[in-house]
């Protein structure tokens, strides 16, 4: 049995999770969280600790304050936003931007911290790829024959590929931060004006974060007339995040699938892939309408996640010589 049969011979196959990605999702998710707890964590220590604005109502003066007391208590609002938005933006570059040694082709460089779990999703696609194919009847030459799955990853094609969802995975994530930055300034400079003290401000800056800003008046959402529910406009960055690295994650898997199989097509075989469902209560109407149908791999390529949390799979149904 080959390297790549041997990775799944034991898996059944898992109706909710079809791509078998669960736990990397999840663990994907997770450190998005702790990066965004981190945040939360220092911005409620900057504004009602340190009292970087200077909003508390001071009963003494301390000959030598702790470094960042008042930090941002600059006579202007315009300078106080200025200020804690540079340090914001600095705090999000070393932990939610972070980028980090990985090995990439053979060497190291510095990459986005998101790579981490877009390159093990990517690899996983391009091996369960190999997987199918040879359930299909393909004879797959075992991995050890490209020199073992490291370099068959570095091949121009892959490269390129994954490269693609690295780059899109990391500015989605940039763009949630720059949403979310707009949204505390707004709330910064308006909670200024308003004298909110220290705790109900760094409140209202967390709710941009994790949610919860209804009570504060933050959330702004509308009846909804078809159904009668109430629909938020405002989705907390924290939430935007975890649906960002659930879906990229199936995207990753996905193109690593269908480049596997774009490689072993250039070799002389037409391949379609079935669209398939997990196949549960869970899968939503628009998906379901796709599944079963057979598409070649140009059309099913950017086919999915069709969604956001997408769970959907392309697996290969004809494989015949031309």
């Amino acid at each position: 049995m080959c390297e790549t049969c041997t990775t799944y011979s034991q898996v059944q196959v898992n109706q909710y999770d079809p791509t078998r990605t669960l736990t990397l999702r999840n663990a994907f998710v997770r450190n998005m969280n702790r990066r965004f707890r981190d945040l939360v964590r220092v911005i409620r220590q900057t504004v009602v600790d340190q009292d970087c604005f200077g909003l508390a109502v001071q009963t003494y003066t301390e000959l030598t304050p702790p470094p960042g007391y008042q930090a941002f208590n600059f006579p202007r609002v315009g300078q106080k936003v200025e200020a804690f938005m540079e340090w914001l933006r600095r705090q999000e570059e070393r932990g939610l931007l972070e980028t980090i040694q990985m090995n990439q082709a053979g060497s190291a460089i510095e990459a986005p911290w998101t790579n981490i779990y877009i390159q093990d999703s990517y690899k996983r696609g391009v091996l369960r790829a190999r997987y199918e194919l040879s359930k299909a009847g393909y004879n797959i030459p075992s991995l050890s024959q490209f020199g073992g799955a490291s370099a068959l990853l570095s091949t121009p094609f892959h490269i390129d590929r994954v490269g693609m969802v690295y780059t899109r995975a990391f500015e989605q994530l940039r763009g949630i931060t720059t949403a979310m930055d707009l949204q505390i300034s707004t709330i910064l400079a308006q909670g200024l004006v308003d004298g909110d003290g220290p705790a109900l401000l760094a409140r209202k800056l967390v709710s941009t974060i994790n949610g919860g800003g209804a009570e504060l008046g933050l959330d702004i959402s509308y009846i909804n007339p078809r159904t009668g529910r109430q629909v938020s406009y405002f989705m907390p960055a924290k939430r935007r995040a975890e649906i960002l690295a659930r879906t990229e994650t199936i995207r990753a898997h996905h193109q690593g699938m269908v480049q596997e199989y774009k490689n072993w097509a250039a070799d002389g075989f037409v391949i379609q892939a079935e669209f398939t469902t997990a196949g549960d209560d869970r899968v939503c109407t628009e998906c379901a309408g796709y599944h079963g149908n057979r598409y070649s791999l140009d059309e099913i390529e950017h086919l999915i996640p069709i969604h956001p949390q997408c769970r959907c799979i392309a697996l290969p149904v004809e494989v015949e010589r031309r």
